[in-house]
């Protein structure tokens, strides 16, 4: 079924998730997934970025809500109650990054007063642990969009992934250009951010191939990303800015500082692209009488 034909059905109207959640998306990827790359990393910088993020992205997704209270008298109740929904992905992402919040929150006081126990081992590991999982869960929230074919497939949480893991490395990169990252500049950043971009590519390649072999509306969806409303921001800014640009930057200019910050600056762009047009290609299933 074309696009224009699906048009013609009232039930395929476009979802209505706009840049606030583009922008949280883009916060908790980058957050999480800076975590856990900052398992090797083990930089001050990267922490306090990501801890920023993950902050700046929950209050987002809580603003999202219209009316910020319900949210803390919700969990207030829960605790008194002592019931909690872990059927509810919207329950489970907001305990994940609430948890993720206050612990990076007081390891970076920890880490501003020189602390050993704030970068130790143990507590970086479940910076990374929960850095995955809360990526993994703004993926698996699209999902649970009911009449949203796109959204609703398992590799979006797969492309989310390494679209944060991007971010991550487009973070290092500009870091270690400007002499900011505290480790110097990795003899393997260059390699394992074309390793990253390649792989993001493949996943995008797939969630496309997967979005129009299925139903009237994940195909619709995926035609707007390929030649509708929405394939500049999809063909021109995740695919162009943000996977080929820094792709062929690595590949052949990762001698110069100004290029390879550059590359890093494209990959982070190319992220919250890519995530306003997923978002923003979402159409509902149509009702066919």
């Amino acid at each position: 079924m074309t696009y224009e034909f699906v048009e013609l059905t009232s039930q395929a109207a476009t979802a209505h998730w706009g840049w606030t959640i583009a922008f949280f998306l883009w916060f908790v990827g980058l957050a999480g997934m800076s975590l856990f790359l900052n398992w090797w990393l083990r930089s001050k910088r990267v922490f306090y970025v990501a801890t920023a993020a993950a902050i700046i992205g929950t209050l987002l997704v809580v603003s999202h809500l219209a009316r910020m209270l319900n949210l803390p008298m919700v969990a207030i109740n829960a605790l008194i109650e002592w019931k909690f929904n872990f059927g509810s992905w919207m329950f489970i992402g907001i305990c994940i990054l609430a948890v993720l919040c206050v612990l990076t929150l007081i390891q970076s006081w920890g880490m501003w007063k020189n602390a050993r126990w704030a970068d130790s081992c143990g507590l970086l590991m479940i910076d990374a642990i929960l850095g995955v999982a809360a990526t993994a869960y703004s993926g698996f929230l699209l999902t649970q969009a009911v009449g949203v074919p796109l959204w609703t497939t398992a590799v979006l949480p797969v492309l989310w992934i390494f679209s944060g893991l991007a971010c991550a490395v487009g973070l290092a990169e500009i870091l270690a250009s400007t002499g900011k990252l505290e480790t110097g500049h990795p003899h393997w950043l260059a390699g394992a951010a074309n390793g990253v971009h390649i792989g993001e590519a493949f996943v995008i390649f797939a969630f496309v191939q997967v979005a129009l072999a299925g139903t009237p509306g994940a195909a619709a969806g995926a035609e707007s990303l390929l030649s509708g409303d929405n394939a500049a921001l999809f063909l021109g800014g995740a695919v162009g800015v943000g996977i080929i640009v820094p792709f062929l930057i690595g590949l052949f200019m990762k001698s110069s500082k100004g290029m390879v910050a550059l590359g890093g600056a494209c990959a982070l762009c190319g992220a919250l692209a890519l995530r306003a047009a997923v978002l923003f290609a979402g159409y509902f299933d149509p009702v066919i009488f």
